[in-house]
């Protein structure tokens, strides 16, 4: 068992620029709220196209696979491409958070767990050139539930055994689908075929192992789990933030690569975008951002002050530069007055 104190170390040597010693911060020089501002990140016009122009593809990309059409696998490439060489990864993330709107539900999922692929993959230290192609995998690694039926897919019942099997044979559609592409692409179809393998053998459909599955299938699958944990689904309801990161911490390590498990620690945060927390003076906030290398430490926005009123206008406070200040545990937003 892999214990989370090593998966988070503290002043990692991965990251030498984050690094914060008690010598170097001054409480006078460390104001608690940020310029007392509402905290907002600014999304620009640009990032809203994106994010439609990726519902667009996905949506198209159905098509394709539902009418046996062949899928322009290279145009998918450049728009995604695209969004890495303009940075637009985090703020695309951001922007599915707190702005995303409705889509079909699988193309819904391409996005989510392509964006949550390039955020794990940008921890791992891939290039643009390994991002654009992590991200093409992730995009395209599930059109094989395209073919499944709809009833299947919707049904809120337990599904029968039959039916499950049904499921169980999307990562061979897929892998069956992409394996139609010419030249550069024919690997995406090995990689789609491992995705819901796991490293312990517990996976699908071969039982294979450690380094017997590609990194992109590792990365892809962790994605797609949380992706799935925090989404509303036909048969239960979306899984807290804060308890998806800890059952995946709980009992998920043994699944991936140690190193993937750091990456999407250190990239999501043990305390996601969105999700609301408790600090140790009592007050309640939102996760507004959060900073790679800090996963306990996001950027707060402050919603309740430490008496339970509400303020009027939220501010925020960046934990990773606090030393008092600091979560002291999740909340449900349920649970929020």
């Amino acid at each position: 068992m892999i214990r989370f104190s090593k998966i988070i170390e503290k002043n990692s040597k991965e990251d030498p620029k984050r690094k914060v010693t008690l010598r170097e911060v001054s409480l006078r020089k460390t104001p608690i709220f940020d310029k007392d501002e509402v905290a907002e990140k600014s999304i620009s016009s640009e990032t809203g196209k994106h994010y439609k122009r990726l519902s667009k593809l996905a949506d198209q990309v159905q098509t394709w696979v539902q009418n046996d059409e062949v899928i322009n696998i290279s145009g998918i490439t450049a728009v995604l491409r695209s969004i890495i060489e303009k940075n637009l990864i985090d703020d695309l993330y951001h922007y599915l958070t707190f702005e995303g709107e409705e889509a079909d539900p699988l193309a819904a999922r391409s996005i989510k767990g392509t964006l949550l692929a390039l955020k794990i993959g940008a921890g791992m230290g891939y290039d643009s050139s390994g991002l654009a192609d992590l991200a093409t995998i992730a995009f395209l690694h599930d059109v094989g539930m395209y073919k499944i039926s709809q009833g299947i897919l919707n049904k809120r019942d337990t599904l029968s055994d039959k039916e499950f099997k049904e499921v169980q044979r999307h990562p061979e559609i897929s892998a069956d689908i992409l394996s139609r592409s010419d030249g550069e692409y024919v690997w995406l179809g090995d990689v789609a075929l491992q995705v819901h393998e796991r490293a312990d053998g517990s996976g699908y459909p071969f039982g294979l192992k450690q380094e017997e599955i590609h990194d992109y299938a590792s990365i892809i699958g962790l994605a797609d789990m949380y992706s799935a944990m925090i989404s509303d689904r036909p048969y239960r309801e979306r899984i807290e933030q804060n308890r998806a990161v800890r059952d995946i911490i709980d009992s998920a390590q043994e699944a991936f690569p140690a190193k993937v498990i750091k990456a999407f620690l250190n990239q999501i945060s043990f305390f996601p975008l969105g999700s609301y927390v408790k600090l140790n003076d009592r007050s309640v906030g939102r996760a507004a951002n959060t900073h790679p290398g800090f996963p306990l430490k996001p950027t707060v926005e402050i919603i309740y002050d430490s008496l339970g009123s509400k303020l009027q206008k939220p501010r925020t406070v960046d934990l990773s530069q606090q030393i008092l200040l600091y979560v002291t545990g999740s909340i449900d937003e349920k649970d929020i007055a």
